[in-house]
């Protein structure tokens, strides 16, 4: 156990340190065609409406979290990484959309400084193939917390049959059916699954309660 936790720990610093160095230049690394599919299939899936509260976690440069707020919604983001926040911070003053940005924050997802049932959207996106699942359980179960009961969450993970994932060792691929089985167990159920680069983008709710 302590091992795991120490390679989460490792992951994590790596991550911050490269998005702290790539802070300036991360928008103009992601617009190859797998990207573009992601955000289609996150613009099909992700129906914010005007008013809702949302939360973008690993929200980096924002680009989810703008078009979230463009919408109207209310947004909350958080990130591990200052100087992605710090150029997040310069797009929301370019884009005018200050007055839907409610906070941003640094900190960690498997942490989250947020009351219980507060958000009707969240979103994670880009950041779980980086991390075992063991970490994403801990992520998911934080999630499972902060969303509203008639809540909804939009999640990624690396597709594993395609090859881009397959070929890098840095990319988690999970068992489909163990995942699946982790969602179920923190309460959470998958409304639809999309595939988009490669990726899998899933849309989750709460489990009905029992009466």
């Amino acid at each position: 156990m302590k091992e795991k936790k120490d390679e989460i720990e490792k992951i994590k610093k790596f991550r911050r340190r490269f998005y702290n160095t790539h802070a300036t230049d991360y928008d103009d690394m992601a617009h190859d065609d797998d990207f573009l599919e992601e955000f289609e299939g996150f613009i099909k899936l992700v129906k914010v409406k005007a008013g809702q509260v949302v939360l973008d976690i690993a929200t980096g440069t924002g680009r989810y979290l703008i078009q979230m707020a463009k919408s109207g919604a209310l947004c909350y983001g958080i990130d591990q990484s200052p100087k992605m926040l710090k150029h997040l911070s310069y797009k929301i003053k370019k884009e005018s959309i200050k007055r839907n940005i409610k906070k941003i924050s640094v900190g960690a997802a498997d942490s989250l400084p947020y009351t219980n049932h507060f958000f009707d959207w969240i979103t994670c996106i880009g950041m779980f193939e980086y991390y075992p699942l063991e970490y994403v359980k801990i992520v998911l179960s934080e999630i499972a917390r902060v969303i509203k009961q008639n809540g909804y969450i939009f999640i990624d993970i690396a597709d594993p049959f395609k090859i881009y994932a397959q070929e890098r060792d840095w990319i988690f691929s999970y068992d489909l059916e163990k995942f699946k089985t982790t969602v179920g167990a923190i309460g959470l159920k998958i409304e639809t699954c999309n595939s988009a680069g490669y990726m899998l983008q899933y849309l989750l709710s709460k489990k009905s309660l029992k009466c």
